[in-house]
């Protein structure tokens, strides 16, 4: 009897011991189910906060590129206000020119000179190397010329000037360059045929 009761006793506490370690494994589970959830409802919030970040930076963008675009056109029509005045000067010559006709080429100075002084306001500069050293970076040599009274590598003539725009080069110069003297070009062909 006593090992029946003994056994009552020890199955009684391997249930017992069992339901425990089921009830803790039924918290334990509980416990994870609710963290999974708080994680699963940060996720959900982050994912939110990135969407509506991403969002707004997306907008941001394209509000910049709209804020650039209108700036262009603001520059542009500012650009062509100042050229339309040009236009006037000229029309205004036109007109003058019907009746002096003496007063044309004074026309097309003031106007060159109007159109020269908007370029020099908007930071173009002009290259006109007449008589200076040539420079390959500047200048564009068309063709060499024999000189007397230039030294060679001196631009003798330029034929169509170039532009700078904040030190950058828009256009070089179209230039005829010396060769130096014809005599001194004359030595040195004979030097190379010997």
């Amino acid at each position: 009897m006593e090992k029946k009761e003994e056994k009552k006793k020890t199955e009684a506490k391997s249930v017992k011991e069992a339901e425990t370690k089921k009830h803790k494994k039924k918290e334990k589970n509980e416990s994870l189910e609710k963290q999974l959830k708080q994680t699963q409802e940060k996720l959900q919030e982050i994912n939110d906060k990135y969407l509506r970040l991403y969002a707004d930076f997306d907008n941001y963008q394209k509000r910049v590129a709209k804020e650039i675009e209108d700036v262009r056109e603001a520059t542009k029509r500012s650009l062509i206000n100042e050229f339309l005045v040009i236009l006037d000067n000229m029309e205004k010559a036109i007109l003058i020119s019907k009746e002096h006709k003496d007063s044309i080429i004074e026309g097309i100075e003031l106007t060159m000179k109007s159109f020269k002084d908007l370029l020099r306001k908007h930071g173009v500069e002009e290259i006109d190397p007449q008589k200076e050293q040539f420079n390959p970076d500047l200048h564009d040599a068309l063709m060499m010329q024999p000189s007397d009274d230039m030294p060679k590598d001196t631009v003798l003539q330029t034929l169509q000037k170039g532009y700078m725009y904040k030190n950058k080069l828009i256009r070089p110069a179209k230039v005829i360059v010396s060769s130096g003297n014809n005599a001194n070009n004359e030595n040195t062909n004979n030097k190379k045929e010997e």
